[in-house]
């Protein structure tokens, strides 16, 4: 096939309307055309390795953790569903353990070992369980644990409401000290592994799955019996792909069960569909849909989706089609089963229902993996985000005065740094990861520990807000631009001020060095781009273009081209050494507010006052796709290292995680 003869199919690119059919090649280039092919091939074959029936465990939802509400990939990423959740079968697990423990000891009173403490325990779960405040249950928690230190299961309870609140250092140590005390109502006080299933699940969280193989070995081997721990041994083994001991410890879940267990019956399902067992898969998927156990309803969606994708892989349609009918009347943001029954309809030939629910299917929804909303206030807009080198890390820094840790893999938050009063407008992470630094409008620059969460250094000399920074390649250098028209250099080992450069008329919004570190450029308000010698100081170019004050500047990862964004919504390349405009992006409504590059230096994302995230191809100035989900101001976006993620934060408080569409 000629590439003039390869044509776009009638897939919505924005929620404004669906594209034409259109020879892709004339519009995109080269290695673009590739990378879409790519896609509408996943699209179509959803059962690609590692990507059709189980999910990346970097995805795994805690259902009622307040920092996290994922929405998921479609066909083309890892088919994690909403309502699907190990995390979640803890939940339930935990709540039911409580709720027992109030009726038996305080309820019913008959053989109770009633206690000051208990009640206040009672109060927690309360607390946590009917009005979701986890920071009174701990307050309960605590009032229980001095009146009884050695009450092992407060230490579970607020070790989970902790680790609701993001908080899963402080979760971890709660677990391990109600691993080392005596448990008040277990029956078989050697075989009370409860603490080592939480904090092993707290270590899946965090993205610490060896952590949580122990924990869950451990707890396998004091209490054979146990069958979550086998559940959760299994989701290990998935993301290890050794799926044949997954098998067996789901297998083993389910004998101790007696089959009454949904979310066993699901989970081997998935691994046997990825095997391309489908027959044994589809029988314990309707084990699933069948099953009355108490939690049982919380699986059905994902049943049915499963189901219906292997109906579709094995050429049944109408059967696949009446699956993800029942999936999404059971969940009606189950964005994936809308992507799947659109292709199941094209195979029909309906090709105007197809179309329906590829617009319901909403690629900005579908591409969004994480929305998180720790940030809070009355002011709390996200002004910066920035990935570590390594792309476990990311940074948020806000206007609640707060910059915001979280594991990339998971979206739960790891740690909270604060230390003054005023806004953060920027954060960045040193080149070696251990490091950020932020500013705001405290007028200093502060140095954080990324490991500890302890502030290193504060370094004071600007007059104004300091709205940009960046860390020089080497790492032994910090730049920032101010308010103050000035861009100043620091030693970051000593904090002393290196140099200071002026030439700006008006405020300083962006800075970026080169990548072989000889050379930083400035944006500005006075509409112009400026090149500086780093260690001269001399001014090399000023590069003028812009209308209006230049917002974004990103260096392309081979230093050649330099890409500006401006308040007058446009993005312009440059061949910044012979001053010249290479290419104008336009597609923007509003103020260009942030830029970044993919890692290979094709693909440009732009964040924007119009509340609209944009990747281009950096070949021909053209417009990939646009992501919506923001609602408000977009003020900035990151590429992950492996260039699979894109993050963006603005002024609606959130910081979102996002899939490019090709991987």
């Amino acid at each position: 096939m000629s590439m003039t003869e390869i044509i776009l199919p009638i897939i919505p690119l924005t929620r404004h309307g669906v594209a034409e059919a259109v020879p892709i090649n004339k519009y995109l280039s080269s290695l673009q055309v590739d990378k879409t092919l790519a896609v509408l091939e996943k699209a179509r074959n959803f059962i690609a390795t590692g990507s059709s029936f189980i999910p990346d465990i970097s995805i795994l939802r805690a259902t009622l953790a307040p920092t996290i509400a994922p929405t998921f990939a479609p066909t083309f990423a890892p088919t994690f569903a909403p309502t699907l959740s190990f995390i979640g079968r803890v939940d339930f697990f935990f709540e039911a353990q409580e709720v027992n423990l109030i009726k038996v000891n305080i309820g019913d009173k008959k053989d109770s070992f009633v206690s000051p403490a208990l009640e206040c325990y009672k109060l927690g779960v309360e607390k946590a369980q009917e009005k979701a405040d986890y920071k009174g249950a701990v307050k309960h928690y605590s009032d229980a644990l001095s009146k009884d230190g050695k009450f092992a299961e407060a230490h579970v309870s607020r070790g989970r409401a902790y680790s609701e609140l993001g908080e899963q250092q402080r979760a971890i140590a709660d677990y391990t000290i109600a691993m080392n005390v005596s448990p008040k109502f277990s029956e078989d006080k050697d075989r009370y592994v409860e603490p080592l299933l939480g904090r092993g699940t707290v270590y899946i969280k965090l993205g610490n799955y060896q952590a949580a193989l122990d924990d869950f070995n451990l707890a396998v081997k004091l209490n054979p019996d146990f069958y979550d721990a086998y559940l959760g041994r299994a989701i290990i083994y998935i993301e290890q792909k050794h799926y044949q001991e997954a098998i067996n410890d789901l297998t083993e879940s389910l004998k101790l069960t007696a089959d009454n267990y949904p979310a066993a019956f699901l989970k081997r399902g998935s691994v046997l569909a990825e095997l391309g067992e489908y027959e044994k898969a589809i029988e314990d998927l309707t084990q699933a849909i069948d099953n009355n156990a108490e939690d049982a309803n919380t699986y059905y969606p994902d049943a049915y989706y499963k189901r219906g994708l292997i109906n579709l892989k094995l050429g049944e349609p109408k059967k696949a089609i009446e699956d993800l009918n029942n999936a999404i009347k059971l969940d009606s943001k189950y964005y994936e089963a809308y992507d799947i029954r659109a292709i199941a309809h094209e195979t029909l030939g309906e090709y105007e229902a197809a179309n329906k629910d590829y617009i319901s299917a909403d690629y900005s929804k579908a591409l969004l993996i994480y929305n998180l909303t720790g940030h809070s206030g009355m002011f709390a807009a996200v002004q910066s985000v920035a990935i570590s080198s390594d792309g476990t890390t990311l940074a948020s820094g806000s206007e609640d005065s707060t910059i915001k840790l979280w594991n990339l893999k998971t979206g739960q938050e790891i740690n909270t740094l604060s230390g003054n009063s005023g806004l953060v407008f920027a954060v960045t992470f040193s080149p070696d990861g251990q490091t950020i630094a932020s500013s705001g409008t405290e007028k200093t620059i502060e140095l954080w520990n990324v490991s500890t969460g302890e502030q290193i250094l504060t370094m004071s000399g600007h007059s104004g807000w300091i709205g940009s920074l960046a860390f020089s390649p080497d790492g032994q250098t910090i730049a920032s631009g101010s308010d103050d028209k000035t861009i100043k250099f620091w030693n970051i080992e000593t904090g002393e001020q290196i140099r200071s450069f002026s030439g700006h008329s008006g405020y300083i919004k962006s800075l970026n060095f080169s990548p072989n570190n000889n050379i930083i450029a400035s944006g500005s308000c006075d509409n112009s781009i400026k090149l500086w010698d780093v260690q001269t100081g001399k001014e090399i170019n000023t590069l003028e273009g812009h209308q209006q004050c230049v917002r974004a500047i990103a260096f392309n990862p081979n230093g050649q081209t330099l890409a500006s964004g401006s308040e007058d919504n446009k993005i312009i390349l440059w061949d910044w050494e012979n001053n010249s405009q290479i290419r104008t992006f336009k597609g923007h409504s509003n103020a260009v507010t942030s830029l970044a590059f993919s890692p290979d230096g094709l693909t440009l994302v732009s964040g924007s006052d119009d509340k609209t995230i944009k990747l281009w191809d950096v070949q021909t100035g053209l417009p990939i796709i646009t992501l919506f989900g923001h609602e408000s101001y977009v003020e900035s976006v990151a590429f992950s290292p492996d260039g699979k993620n894109i993050v963006s934060g603005g002024y609606d408080k959130t910081v979102k995680v996002w899939q490019m569409p090709w991987q």
